[in-house]
């Protein structure tokens, strides 16, 4: 996992960009309207789309397509599933979206650092 601290920070602007954006897009489209379950399918689902133009497009070239769409997707997708399941003003899509972007990346470097454990730093050899 990268430890870099700009590409920390890039990581974290790029969720939180892709939830924020996936939030309020979910907001205006379905704000909760639907019910619980269709909001929360079609939010996934729009969450998953927004995150080709944003994440291929935009992102990929400054950060690199696997270390963006991976997180980015889950980010979409749970900022999108927001969307869909409440009705959100415009203070609160934003702090759900940032929220969304900045625990996803956190859970990913947990996740990262349990499955890989205590590193080595000394070659071998």
């Amino acid at each position: 996992m990268e430890k870099r601290p700009l590409f920390i920070l890039g990581d974290l602007f790029a969720n939180a960009l892709v939830a924020t954006a996936a939030t309020a897009l979910t907001s205006v489209l379905i704000g909760g309207t639907w019910g619980m379950l269709p909001g929360m399918l079609v939010g996934m689902l729009l969450g998953m789309l927004i995150v080709f133009p944003l994440g291929l497009g935009l992102l990929s070239p400054l950060l690199g397509a696997m270390e963006v769409i991976s997180p980015c997707m889950l980010s979409g997708m749970l900022g999108g599933m927001w969307g869909g399941m409440m009705t959100l003003s415009g203070n609160q899509v934003v702090f759900w979206g940032i929220g969304t972007g900045v625990c996803v990346v956190a859970m990913i470097y947990l996740l990262n650092a349990i499955v890989t454990g205590p590193q080595n730093l000394r070659h071998k050899g």
